[in-house]
């Protein structure tokens, strides 16, 4: 079953899909030796998959507790140090820089909005640690890695920033200056790069039911690896609002690197068809008994289409931003 990705599980993600760290190696750079109640530090606990996989990488927002963890900064550093020692693939200062505001970048901030963080702030503080004048690009790739590691071991923003502030006063003597605005996001390799799908809507699905809409809005997030459609759809954001002639894994919808969204056949058995909200038009998306029709190519959808899944499931398609990401 999938599960909700979190701050801590972003960071462990991105490490070890990006900078090629493993869990259990990047647990032993983030835990602490100190001893818990039943007298076993967390560090002790690094090769014992199941804990650190429950307690630590899946664990829900708000079950962490700081005392898992080494000073922040401590942790920043070590992990940089990782990124840099990598046998034959070491990571310069700055692609390390790099790791952290783009592809990084966009798993912690989906990881951030998922918890209701404050978005903006975390931006305006890792854009004057990556971009502000008056520090090497090494000291750069430091600071930046301070501010990645302590939002995802405290899943809170205002806590990352005000310790990647306090850092920089007493670790550089310095404060962030303030972005020169002659400096242009496409003149700086460093610069966090923009991701079409953050300029997206979010789309939101409609359940009709003879001209009528029944149950709430089911939201897909840009961001997100999606949502799938389907009688047996589990994940956590998935629909399973559906008649019983919708298989089981039906349908997939998705906002692809272009931002746009688009929806996919899984192999159903009676199909989905897509009515434009512009002229009407139908568009085969998977036809009845598609099954191998799952490596199709995708269906680009706009807000006011309708999807009707095995002819029994309607789904008018909106775009908007709910209430509680705001």
């Amino acid at each position: 079953m999938a599960t909700e990705l979190t701050p801590c599980g972003a960071l462990f993600e991105t490490m070890k899909r990006y900078g090629g760290i493993s869990h259990k190696d990047l647990a032993r750079l983030l835990l602490s030796g100190r001893p818990l109640a039943d007298g076993k530090s967390p560090l002790s606990r690094c090769d014992d998959r199941t804990w650190v996989s429950r307690f630590i990488v899946h664990a829900p927002v708000g079950s962490l507790q700081d005392r898992y963890f080494c000073d922040w900064g401590v942790a920043a550093l070590r992990v940089s140090a990782r990124l840099r020692s990598r046998d034959g693939k070491g990571l310069s200062a700055e692609e390390a820089l790099s790791l952290v505001t783009n592809q990084g970048g966009a798993l912690m901030e989906q990881a951030l909005r998922e918890c209701h963080q404050d978005l903006a702030l975390y931006r305006n503080v890792l854009e004057r640690l990556a971009r502000g004048a008056g520090y090497s690009v090494e000291e750069r790739s430091e600071l930046a890695m301070v501010l990645f590691v302590a939002a995802g071991c405290s899943a809170n923003v205002k806590r990352a920033c005000a310790y990647v502030l306090d850092y920089v006063k007493t670790v550089h003597g310095g404060r962030l200056e303030t972005v020169p605005a002659a400096v242009m996001d496409s003149e700086r390799p460093d610069a966090p790069s923009a991701d079409p799908r953050e300029q997206a809507q979010a789309l939101g699905l409609l359940r009709m039911v003879g001209g009528l809409v029944s149950g709430g809005l089911h939201w897909v997030q840009p961001l997100s690896d999606g949502v799938e459609i389907g009688a047996l759809a589990l994940g956590p954001d998935d629909i399973n609002d559906v008649e019983p002639d919708v298989s089981g894994h039906h349908l997939r919808i998705w906002c692809n690197e272009a931002g746009r969204w688009c929806v996919r056949g899984l192999g159903s058995s009676n199909g989905t068809v897509l009515i434009s909200g512009e002229d009407g038009s139908e568009t085969v998306v998977e036809p009845a008994r598609g099954g191998a029709s799952a490596c199709a190519e995708p269906v680009e959808v706009h807000a006011g289409d309708e999807l009707v899944l095995a002819g029994s499931t309607r789904f008018m398609l909106i775009e908007g931003m709910p209430e509680s990401w705001e």
